[in-house]
């Protein structure tokens, strides 16, 4: 399977996502992101569904050197220019990492994964070419599929999850409409052993809202809301033995 129907979506809503630099899932991986990355000073970092480059950038001023790869051309176009200095490269993830494969000290796939159709040809090449850490985050599986409820009886406010062991893919609203691949927490986690990657540190933050408002000006809803992470963080690094 390839990722050409999910790429023409993507291309479709470029001009709605890139209006969204730095929102609260950013805000989110921020601090655990960089705790990971540590000092990137002239080190190679690839950026992977980088679409129109606000975080490649973000990589860059702190001394990386960036590479962007993204499958939607009208993104990368976006990236281009509004960041000539970082080199963005067209290509299909689901295919795996453009060839020939490079050394890389980090690798960064920001809200990407759970986007594409197929992950192993990827996962295999980002274990293949890493020579640091792997950070990703996705779309928290575990509550992701999931609706807040009232109890009208006892008043008690709860999230209701279904389908969570379902492999499953959903359409999604946002941006104009695009595909979401759900997978359980256990699948990524034999996803990357399968490929020599072990998990080093793992980050549920707490769900902010996207005014970036102070938590004292939060509503009473926006403070329950956040004790139930919607966004999971993962870094991993090659096991020596896959060396």
């Amino acid at each position: 399977m390839t990722g050409s129907d999910d790429i023409a979506l993507w291309d479709s809503a470029a001009d709605q996502y890139a209006a969204h630099d730095g929102d609260s899932f950013y805000r989110r991986l921020s601090p655990f992101l960089w705790r990971q990355l540590g000092d990137v000073t002239g080190q190679p970092v690839l950026d992977l569904g980088c679409g129109h480059g606000w975080l490649s950038d973000k990589l860059r001023l702190a001394g990386a050197t960036v590479t962007g790869v993204d499958g939607s051309t009208a993104l990368l176009g976006r990236a281009a220019e509004a960041y000539p200095q970082i080199a963005f490269v067209s290509h299909d993830l689901t295919a795996g990492l453009p060839r020939p494969l490079q050394p890389f000290r980090a690798v960064v796939a920001h809200m990407v994964l759970m986007d594409l159709p197929e992950l192993d040809a990827l996962i295999a090449d980002i274990s293949a070419s890493l020579d640091g850490v792997f950070v990703f985050s996705i779309l928290h599986p575990s509550f992701f599929h999931q609706a807040p409820v009232d109890d009208p009886e006892t008043g008690e406010r709860y999230r209701k999850v279904t389908g969570y062991l379902e492999h499953e893919r959903r359409w999604i609203t946002t941006f104009g409409g695009h595909n979401h691949y759900h997978r359980p927490l256990s699948w990524y986690v034999d996803l990357l052993t399968r490929h020599g990657l072990v998990v080093t540190g793992l980050h549920e933050p707490p769900t902010l809202p996207q005014h970036g408002r102070p938590e004292a000006e939060w509503t009473d809803y926006e403070r329950w809301f956040a004790t139930v992470p919607t966004m999971l963080a993962v870094a991993c690094r090659r096991l020596p033995q896959s060396r």
